[in-house]
């Protein structure tokens, strides 16, 4: 039975394919290494117990040194649907990846690279704060807070 051009064209193509290959690995040209993130801790908030005022402290001293560092937060609704916070300072601002489950609000991940962080006093307390992000791009908005 005579062979089908087709055939003998795919044959063809996966020879010279296997006999371009070498045995040797490929060098990789790697960029420049960036930095481990100094971990500032977690905290997960719910009827206000959780808060964890170490580990916001220590990413409003990495953002106003610009030290790589990263902080998270979860907070719950009052229905107990949980929106967590993933702060990250760079040298150039901080980004800020929301993961919202919330029910009765926008649900998803958004990310938001901003310049700018202030602390702000978290309403009734005076030994506790949040944070209010502004110059913001991505995720919609150009300015919110992480409570």
């Amino acid at each position: 039975m005579p062979r089908s051009p087709g055939r003998s064209i795919a044959a063809l193509a996966l020879l010279l394919l296997a006999s371009s290959c070498s045995s040797a690995p490929e060098k990789v040209q790697s960029g420049p290494a960036t930095p481990p993130l100094k971990q500032c801790g977690t905290e997960v908030v719910r009827h206000g117990d959780g808060y964890n005022g170490a580990a916001r402290e220590c990413i409003w001293q990495a953002y106003r040194s610009r030290e790589p560092s990263e902080f998270t937060t979860t907070r719950y609704t009052i229905e107990g649907d949980p929106v967590t916070y993933r702060l990250e300072v760079t040298v150039t601002g901080v980004v800020v990846v929301v993961d919202s489950k919330d029910r009765y609000a926008l649900k998803g991940v958004f990310r938001h690279a901003c310049r700018n962080l202030e602390r702000i006093s978290q309403e009734g307390t005076e030994d506790r704060f949040g944070f209010a992000l502004s110059a913001c791009s991505g995720g919609g908005a150009d300015r919110f807070a992480v409570p």
